[in-house]
């Protein structure tokens, strides 16, 4: 019997794909899901419980992630498990397609994915965007490879998410069209094909009827939620009501995005397409049309999301990984020279990051403000004239392969850090541009409060009785397990509840008794006109951004705290903190203004 044994590049694309997953994964539950984010997973919620709910368009996410809650548990985690799954198959992409673009460019490809600062972020953001993104380039992957059951599979999840897979669609399929009238007219090369799947009936009917099952089953969670397909019915209004809808995300919101996140993939995929059409490679022309498309579909757009770049990335990098894998090693050039050159670039571009950093630290001096950014124009300057030295002393190849490398390391560093800030330094992203606005804040504290109160009250952590006068998703999530929460216009006339929760801008409740009252931050809303804050540098290097914050008032009936009573509402509440020590209350950290 004939044993496959796992090859070295098998080897190498399984340790990406343990570390996009690790990067991914790492502190997910920690982060409170946005309004954004808990409108999804309620849905999901009420899924798991069996509970009739509103579906929104694409059912791929309230019925995976239902089963996730119901099989194991109903947590921020979970509610993200399968964007994160998804997230990762755009890793497995490169993979299946290394005989187009080359086993090297695939890897460079791979890791690309996997570390993408904006890739990361998409991927640890509960909906339905991501996972439309990562099936769908499975879908495409396999049906390249022949696969046409599993390609049908990862289809069928791929049209149950949503709008956005209708998006990535009409990209690939007008990327198509184009090319298809360019390669008529010799403008374009034709891909190279061995047996095109599309002429194989016996395969497309096989690919549809695997693409139908999956829809029919997971689309209705094993037929119990038919409501499911109804949903399913929704995804082309809800794409069509986007172009008559704002969304409030501008288009250069999402230049600006790929510029400051994605520096490296823009600058190496624009070589890549100079280079493919220039020298007629079919691979770059054609994946530079499936980019044009797709982005050009983003930009004109007005229901556009940040999320939809996802679209517009996938094939970038692929592109960047071809133009990478030519300057690993340049034939004809010189090895010393021209990684004393890369190091050279390195240390410019740090020497530059520095004199950004330190705009902040000029004082308000003017002079030396303009000196800073002197010193930073002086760095682009001397790269330049160090890479024009390099090319007339030994060779332009030289030049130009340790202009490459400088630049790589360069750029690597600051896309490791820029992803590493967005899901390990700041999770919540409230200052990011890729963050679901408005973010949830100060959750813990909230239910460590209510949890204290409860306990001290009732013996347990979620029995007290609770009325919500906001019904914000995020708080309904976060109120999801307490039995006696009820989420109402007005506190009922004649009911006392125990906890009182209402927004800053709703009046005080006016009821007979005293209740005490502590504010929490609750949601942050960027503060700042145009894609970027005015101080753009200190944004840059520090994510340092105004913030408005909006709060939440959460109202505790007198008696629930040590030696309360029922009170009138004018009665002093300090004179319970004069009786009992600070740390006999079960919750002294409340007794400031605001968290």
């Amino acid at each position: 019997m004939k044993l496959n044994r796992i090859t070295i590049e098998q080897g190498l694309f399984f340790l990406i794909l343990l570390v996009a997953l690790g990067i991914r994964i790492l502190r997910i539950g920690d982060v409170p899901l946005s309004d954004f984010e808990a409108e999804k997973a309620l849905q999901a919620f009420h899924v798991s419980r069996g509970e009739n709910t509103s579906l929104s368009s694409g059912p791929a996410y309230p019925m995976l992630t239902g089963a996730t809650f119901f099989l194991l548990s109903d947590n921020n985690a979970y509610a993200r498990i399968w964007p994160i799954l998804a997230g990762c198959c755009l890793v497995l992409f490169p993979y299946l397609i290394r005989s187009l673009i080359g086993r090297k460019a695939a890897l460079i490809m791979a890791i690309g994915l996997a570390l993408d600062p904006s890739l990361v972020a998409f991927s640890r953001i509960a909906g339905t965007e991501i996972m439309a993104v990562g099936f769908g380039v499975m879908a495409l992957g396999l049906a390249y490879n022949h696969k046409p059951i599993p390609a049908g599979i990862f289809g069928g999840l791929m049209i149950l998410s949503g709008s956005s897979a209708l998006q990535g669609l009409l990209g690939f399929g007008f990327a198509w069209l184009i090319g298809d009238l360019l390669s008529k007219r010799d403008v374009l090369v034709p891909l190279p094909r061995e047996e095109a799947i599309e002429n194989n009936k016996r395969a497309i009917r096989s690919g549809l009827l695997a693409a139908g099952s999956v829809i029919l089953v997971v689309g209705t969670l094993f037929f119990l939620f038919p409501e499911g397909l109804s949903a399913l019915t929704s995804i082309l209004p809800a794409y069509f009501s986007g172009w008559t809808t704002f969304s409030g995300i501008t288009a250069s919101r999402l230049l600006v995005s790929l510029v400051f996140y994605n520096p490296i993939v823009l600058i190496f995929s624009t070589l890549a397409i100079i280079q493919g059409w220039r020298r007629r490679e079919p691979v770059s022309q054609w994946f530079s049309l499936w980019a044009g498309a797709s982005f050009t579909l983003v930009i004109i757009y007005p229901g556009r999301d940040v999320i939809g770049l996802t679209w517009v990335l996938v094939p970038l990098w692929g592109l960047a990984a071809i133009e990478i894998a030519r300057y690993f090693r340049v034939q004809g050039a010189e090895l010393l020279p021209a990684l004393g050159q890369a190091l050279l670039i390195l240390l410019l571009m740090a020497l530059g990051w520095l004199n950004l950093a330190g705009l902040n630290m000029s004082g308000g001096d003017s002079q030396a403000y303009q000196l800073r950014w002197a010193v930073i124009g002086g760095t682009v300057v001397l790269g330049g004239v160090t890479t024009l030295l390099i090319g007339l002393g030994w060779s332009v190849k030289t030049a130009q392969q340790g202009l490459m490398w400088g630049l790589l390391l360069g750029l690597g560093f600051y896309s490791i850090s820029s992803m590493w800030g967005l899901s390990q330094l700041r999770p919540n992203g409230e200052q990011e541009l890729y963050a679901p606005i408005p973010i949830a804040k100060n959750v813990g504290d909230l239910q460590a409060t209510l949890g204290d109160l409860s306990e001290w009250r009732t013996g347990m952590r979620d029995t007290l009785d609770v009325v919500l006068t906001t019904s914000a998703p995020s708080l309904r999530w976060e109120m999801r397990n307490w039995s006696k929460a009820r989420f109402l216009s007005a506190v009922p006339a004649g009911e006392l509840p125990s906890i009182i929760i209402n927004r800053e801008d709703q009046p005080e409740p006016n009821l007979s008794i005293g209740y005490r009252g502590q504010g929490f931050s609750w949601w942050a809303y960027p503060d700042w006109e145009g894609p970027l804050p005015e101080n753009w540098p200190s944004w840059l290097v520090f994510r340092d951004a105004p913030l408005t914050n909006h709060n939440i008032i959460l109202w505790a009936r007198g008696d629930l705290f040590p030696g309360g009573v029922l009170g009138k509402e004018e009665e002093s509440t300090s004179d319970a903190g004069e009786d009992f020590p600070d740390e006999e209350l079960p919750l002294n950290r409340i007794e400031e203004d605001s968290f």
